[in-house]
């Protein structure tokens, strides 16, 4: 045991640490909760690091989804319950990284091409008014505002699709969808300042548990929350530069994170839960994208929550890596990397991206099934599907050299 984990089990002992005996940080591994069948594919790199999370201090359990990969240090695609002890390095550095989907007056049957035309670019600053903006979400300015509207690299994007399926036909009409109008989605995050809380964090703590009630861990918690509203502004402008570039409109439909920290009460009484990459599934409905050429589902969470953490799959999760996909994608010419068509023929998508570093790394194919990550989570009783849409137009960049945060 590390002498900063022998110091937290001191304060325990001293009384300076309520209800002690909730903060147990036996040797023993918590219970890992594989919420995926057999039929699903898991990376075995992520094996590893999903028992290597369970082994932290504090730790009470872990619940795995069907679109667990490997990540940097842990897995992506899980959640992570622990008691009187929270670990910042799970969440890593995109903090309140999400999905933001709305209902747009775009018509479904608009032409792509004008419609990418029109798009133009929204990796420059944007030039509204920002500061009754982040006034409305209690941000202060700082050195981070330029980036807000701004979608960043890696896995994120900005996404039109039009509605292939109603499942619930009811709530989606009562959502505001159509057939005859696109919907908006937006997978982005906080940018650079998720980045320095955790590097603050990092400096100050070397990458070791904290007390949520010292001042380290108020100093990180005051961060975080930080980065979740800057998080959710930035989808906020995201999605209304995108709508006023088009001459639309839209009304949003949710906003949700899936790479943060919060507290909840559980079975095992009140805990924090590490969301990385996995979505809360006691917030009402949760958006669960596929890749650039495959569907979108939009989904009920049921169930008690226990068994899957209050949590779900936020997407397909990664089959290929980034490194990967340069040698198995490096021959298509950007021509056919930007015109990606499922197996089935159903889908025809356009993708505007600049950069062909993420054009190969972005590929489809280095995404799991989605259909299959979510016929696990139909199965195993944890959702149940209210809509399908597939992917018409996606933004990622305009710019050839953007390496913004993924």
């Amino acid at each position: 045991m590390t002498d900063q984990e022998l110091r937290v089990v001191a304060r325990h002992k001293s009384g300076e640490v309520p209800n002690p005996a909730a903060h147990s940080l036996a040797l023993a591994p918590a219970e890992i909760k594989h919420c995926f069948s057999s039929q699903t594919w898991i990376a075995p790199e992520a094996h590893p690091q999903l028992k290597k999370a369970a082994e932290l201090p504090g730790m009470i359990y872990v619940a795995a989804m069907p679109d667990l990969h490997p990540g940097t240090g842990s897995p992506g695609g899980a959640a992570f319950v622990s008691q009187g002890l929270i670990h910042p390095k799970l969440i890593g550095g995109d903090i309140g990284c999400g999905m933001h989907l709305c209902a747009t007056s775009i018509e479904a049957r608009s032409s792509i091409q004008r419609l990418a035309s029109k798009l133009a670019s929204i990796d420059g600053v944007w030039d509204g008014d920002l500061e009754p903006r982040l006034e409305q979400h209690r941000l202060a300015s700082s050195a981070h505002d330029p980036a807000l509207g701004t979608i960043g690299g890696g896995n994120h994007f900005a996404e039109l699709q039009v509605l292939h399926e109603a499942v619930d036909r009811q709530a989606v009409e009562g959502l505001g969808i159509s057939k005859s109008q696109a919907v908006l989605l937006i997978h982005s995050g906080s940018r650079g300042l998720g980045q320095q809380v955790l590097n603050r964090y990092n400096a100050g703590s070397r990458g070791m548990p904290l007390d949520p009630d010292s001042q380290e861990g108020q100093e990180y918690l005051a961060g975080h929350e930080q980065a979740m509203r800057y998080a959710r502004l930035n989808r906020e402008l995201i999605a209304e530069r995108i709508v006023s570039k088009l001459g639309a409109s839209a009304s949003p439909i949710l906003d949700l994170s899936h790479n943060y920290l919060e507290q909840g009460t559980t079975a095992h009484g009140d805990v924090w839960i590490h969301r990385k990459g996995a979505a809360p599934s006691d917030r009402g409905l949760v958006v669960i994208p596929g890749s650039r050429s495959s569907y979108t589902y939009l989904v009920r969470p049921i169930g008690n929550g226990e068994v899957n953490a209050h949590s779900l799959a936020h997407g397909a999760g990664r089959k290929i890596s980034r490194s990967q996909c340069d040698d198995k994608f490096g021959r298509l010419s950007p021509e056919e990397l930007k015109r990606p068509r499922d197996k089935k023929g159903g889908i025809d998508n356009l993708v505007i991206c600049e950069n062909r570093d993420l054009l190969r790394q972005e590929h489809g194919k280095a995404y799991k099934d989605i259909d299959r990550v979510i016929a696990d989570l139909v199965e195993l009783g944890l959702v149940e599907v209210v809509a399908i849409f597939k992917p018409i137009l996606t933004y990622k960049t305009r710019n050839e050299s953007n390496d913004g945060e993924g």
